[in-house]
């Protein structure tokens, strides 16, 4: 233990350890306060990308035919459908084949754009609650 003094201490000696713990303080508080826009602003642009999908619903509608038709390429033929169709049914499921190809390239676009807007909104959005935060904005 070192010895003690008998000199008092100035008023000074705590003002550091003061100015540290205040700045601290306010980096935590800013910091936060970034987190929070940042997490409500990418809230905001996932609903705006689930809005998008509702103005889209052609996409839901390609995209349930698509898993539909999978199955039914998946699903063996009976004989008797062979028996029945037979080159009418070839044609059909050819032509099935490339609506659904057609359908699935349109909706993996629309997809495509939705998913590109929304990252880009979420990206600006916690650019600008940093720089605010930085700033020392709130």
């Amino acid at each position: 233990m070192p010895p003690r003094s008998d000199k008092p201490e100035s008023p000074q000696a705590g003002r550091p350890r003061t100015r540290t713990a205040g700045a601290l303080e306010a980096a935590r508080e800013r910091t936060a306060t970034a987190y929070e826009t940042a997490r409500s602003r990418a809230a905001d642009a996932t609903r705006q990308a689930g809005e998008q999908l509702a103005v889209y619903p052609v996409a839901a509608v390609i995209g349930g035919f698509a898993v539909g038709a999978l199955l039914a390429t998946l699903l063996p033929r009976s004989e008797r459908e062979e028996q029945l169709l037979g080159k009418t049914g070839r044609r059909l499921t050819g032509a099935a084949r490339e609506a659904v190809q057609k359908g699935l390239d349109a909706g993996r676009d629309q997809i495509d754009e939705i998913r590109t807007r929304a990252a880009q909104k979420v990206g600006e959005a916690v650019t600008e609650a940093v720089t605010e935060a930085v700033s020392g904005k709130s």
